[in-house]
């Protein structure tokens, strides 16, 4: 299991030449299907940053020290940003607010989101660490809030 923030900045390399893209800037996925989408490649640019949207589909590997891409088949890739999804809030049922999303964890092939890790504020989480939440706990994953079954982490 990998977390997303550690996948945002990792360079992209193009599998057949090596050659060095850029760095994932953020990542695209779907809520509903629970897949990731695509990445937003940031091209090395000496004045203006330049981006690039990449399919799941091309990406090959997804390491601890780079992301490998093939040929780009330049599909359209929708999808929800990983960093919009931070800091919104998580509920559970009985309508009481448990945290905020600190990150969402995808398996180890960059492909399904398996959960989302749990704020519960600085303090908290120092003392007693982070929560994470399973995909197949979540009632309902909106654009704002996300709600979940059960009393607390």
């Amino acid at each position: 299991m990998k977390r997303m923030r550690d996948i945002v900045r990792l360079p992209v390399l193009k599998l057949q030449t090596g050659e060095h893209l850029g760095w994932v800037k953020d990542i695209l996925f779907d809520e509903k299907k629970c897949i990731v989408t695509g990445i937003i490649l940031e091209k090395d640019s000496f004045l203006t940053p330049h981006t690039q949207i990449i399919s799941r589909d091309d990406i090959v590997a997804c390491a601890k020290d780079s992301l490998n891409v093939k040929e780009f088949t330049n599909e359209k890739v929708n999808g929800s940003l990983w960093s919009h999804k931070i800091g919104n809030k998580v509920y559970n049922d009985q309508g009481e607010q448990i945290g905020t999303v600190g990150d969402i964890f995808v398996d180890n092939t960059f492909k399904d989101i398996t959960g989302y890790e749990i704020s519960d504020g600085l303090f908290a989480d120092l003392f007693d660490g982070r929560g994470a939440i399973l995909e197949k706990n979540i009632i309902a994953d909106g654009k704002d809030v996300i709600i979940v079954e059960g009393g607390s982490l």
